[in-house]
């Protein structure tokens, strides 16, 4: 410690401002001292300080540091622990702090392939923006510019020290065999809740029709969406033109879909691109296929009838409502090889982007537009998308993009797409567009906005609890990856077909035909009740806190992979027996967890869980032999029992911790309420 803390000593005998290898000296030095264990062993009480000063830095640089917090909980003024710091440093301790992040965010530039951003986030930093302002002023270059200086000069961490950093970058307390997961209440950062603001209702027509209005009053009442996400909306269904000639355009069945959506309070998030109605048992085998939208034979037609509707509903609802929705021009390359908006043999999506972008934005200046929504597994189009964007003036307010675990193969000029087999899809695919938004220096929201664990609308792990924990795992490891994840899809009516006949047919909604909640309904049910204030998060949980009170949700779950058959298969889960056959192992899991430094008193927990026994649809309907035909009372008996766990207990602080243990099976869920007594 003593040679650290010379340096900074020494500092009158230097100029005013520290040379920056010696500078770099200190913060490495300072970390490394309390990572090694060495030189602490002193019985000084300013080195014993330090030392507390120095391990609460590390344990936080990626979360909220305070001095003001750390002097409470070291019960000394945040005057004299500044005063101490500076002292022993030579450096105030938000440079300390500062600088330790950027040390660490130059060795992920150096030894990962993370986006910027996501390296921004790891450490500490509330933006790309931010960290790249900061890394200007100790390197003189930006986060980019610097990785690729490291690239050419071939230089690479140690790996003593890559495996540091990954012992660090994974959260410290990762449950073992023999210990808990300690989490200190006092050291938090704002939770965003990317989750529950758009669901997919489909095609505009779908919200003519009294079941899917009342499906989507449903969701949005009982899981809070804000937006419904529609599209077609120039469908033959529709009948607002023929797209052949301009004006006289009826908006009679637009309006009565739009109509139900603002009286209601909902806000309509509009893409007005064109696919197909259509729905896949698995990938490549199409149940039923229909071209419904109108191809405008001119890109004038189509201009004029854009410019005519936006008109349209600003007249109708007014410029204070409509600015609050969300138009998306999406590019749906998997559908169409040449998904055209209008016929033009010098046809290019991009331009017909910019062109319709300027439409809106001329009418509604403070419009949200984005696109181009299919690009994850084409980084070159997402590329020249960008950078066409920025050079014609209209740049997106958000970048939208399907997100669905298949990789993709060219063969014969045909795109064949299968199951992946990476654990980490959505984390590499948004790691990779984020890295293609840094280069091209662009920093928009992106949003998902469809996305599941499976392509098909006929396969039973989506009604399965396989699915909510799925989505439950993936949704806590992109948190800062996403601005917005929409699931696919709302409601099992989305899909319906004349197979679609019995209580559960391996749909993609959230609940099925019958309003039954599937498990991941009951997931996305867990996660709004989060707090506000995140403490932790890791591959097995996540603990958050209520702003100002003693109340703490938590939510743990034991994720299990099925087998690579499955794989290999391509989604051929095509009954509800299957489901449970393709999972090798159903071990039970405990998850250990103590909340630290919380008011002592007494605590009540209450437990909510998902598992086969308590809110599985499968699982219940598993005792009726997967009849096919069920009575009125029947179907109102399946959806009033499935429904999760609902249990009680008190427990008592002792020295300011209280211990949790969580014991789960394979796909279970449950969520955590711990509250003292008196917190409410």
């Amino acid at each position: 410690m003593e040679n650290w803390i010379q340096i900074g000593n020494n500092q009158k005998n230097k100029t005013d401002r520290f040379r920056e290898d010696e500078r770099s000296y200190i913060v490495q030095g300072l970390v490394s001292v309390w990572i090694t264990g060495k030189g602490l062993l002193q019985t000084n009480s300013d080195d014993v300080r330090m030392r507390q000063i120095v391990k609460y830095v590390d344990e936080n640089r990626q979360n909220h540091v305070s001095l003001s917090e750390l002097a409470d909980e070291m019960f000394t003024a945040t005057s004299t622990l500044s005063r101490l710091f500076h002292k022993q440093t030579g450096m105030k301790f938000a440079e300390f702090v500062n600088r330790v992040r950027i040390y660490f965010a130059a060795e992920d530039l150096m030894t990962t392939s993370k986006a910027v951003t996501k390296i921004a986030v790891d450490n500490g930093f509330s933006n790309a923006s931010v960290m790249n302002r900061v890394f200007r002023q100790y390197y003189q270059c930006t986060p980019v510019e610097y990785r690729e200086k490291k690239k050419e000069e071939k230089e690479c961490t140690t790996p003593t020290k890559k495996e540091n950093r990954d012992k660090r970058n994974k959260n410290k307390s990762l449950n073992t065999e023999n210990s808990a997961i300690e989490v200190n209440v006092r050291r938090k950062s704002k939770l965003t809740k990317i989750w529950n603001q758009v669901v997919n209702i489909g095609s505009v027509y779908n919200l003519t029709l009294a079941n899917l209005q009342y499906h989507t009053i449903y969701l949005t009442e009982t899981l809070g969406f804000s937006y419904v996400r529609i599209w077609n909306v120039f469908s033959k269904k529709m009948m607002i033109t023929d797209g052949k000639t301009q004006g006289n355009y009826n908006y009679d069945m637009i309006d009565l879909a739009l109509d139900f959506l603002v009286s209601h309070h909902i806000k309509p998030f509009v893409d007005l691109g064109r696919r197909p109605d259509t729905a896949l048992s698995s990938m490549g085998n199409t149940l039923y296929f229909e071209e419904e939208c109108i191809v405008f034979q001119s890109k004038d037609i189509w201009i004029a009838m854009l410019k005519d509707f936006i008109h349209h509903i600003i007249k109708r609802y007014g410029k204070e409502e409509v600015v609050q929705w969300k138009f998306e021009l999406s590019s749906d390359i998997v559908h169409f090889a040449r998904n055209q908006y209008y016929i033009d043999k010098e046809y290019d999506y991009k331009e017909c982007y910019r062109s319709s972008y300027q439409v809106i934005k001329k009418a509604l200046p403070d419009a949200c537009v984005g696109g181009p929504s299919d690009v994850t597994n084409d980084v070159k189009f997402l590329h020249e998308y960008l950078q066409y964007s920025k050079e014609n003036n209209c740049l997106p307010e958000f970048i939208s993009i399907l997100l669905f675990p298949y990789d993709s193969s060219r063969k014969d000029g045909k795109v064949n797409y299968y199951r992946t087999q990476s654990e980490n899809y959505e984390y590499e695919k948004l790691q990779s567009i984020h890295q293609i938004m840094e280069e091209g220096e662009v920093d928009i929201p992106l949003y998902v906005v469809e996305w599941n664990s499976s392509i098909s609308n006929r396969n039973f792990l989506n009604d399965s609890c396989f699915r909510a924990s799925y989505i439950t795992k993936k949704i806590i490891e992109i948190l800062s990856m996403a601005d917005m994840v929409c699931l696919w899809m709302g409601s099992d009516w989305v899909s319906n077909y004349f197979d679609m006949k019995r209580i559960a047919n391996g749909g993609s909604g959230l609940i099925t035909k019958d309003t039954i909640r599937k498990p991941v309904y009951f997931a996305l049910q867990f996660l709004n009740q989060l707090g506000e204030e995140l403490l932790l998060h890791n591959e097995e949980l996540i603990v958050t806190k209520e702003i100002g009170k003693d109340v703490y949700h938590i939510i743990g779950f034991h994720y299990q992979k099925y087998e690579d058959t499955y794989v290999v298969a391509n989604d051929p889960i095509d009954s509800p027996e299957k489901v449970e056959k393709i999972f090798l192992t159903n071990q039970e899991c405990n998850i250990d967890l103590v909340l630290k430094n919380v008011v002592d008193g007494n605590y009540t927990i209450t437990s909510n869980r998902i598992c086969r026994e308590k809110g599985s649809i499968l699982d219940e309907w598993k005792k009726f032999q997967y009849e096919e035909t069920l009575t009125n009372e029947d179907i109102k008996y399946l959806r009033e029992i499935t429904q999760p766990e609902r249990r009680m207990e008190g427990v008592m602080s002792v020295e300011g911790r209280v211990q949790i243990r969580m014991t789960l099976r394979g796909q279970e869920i449950i969520l955590l309420h711990v509250s003292k007594d008196d917190a409410c």
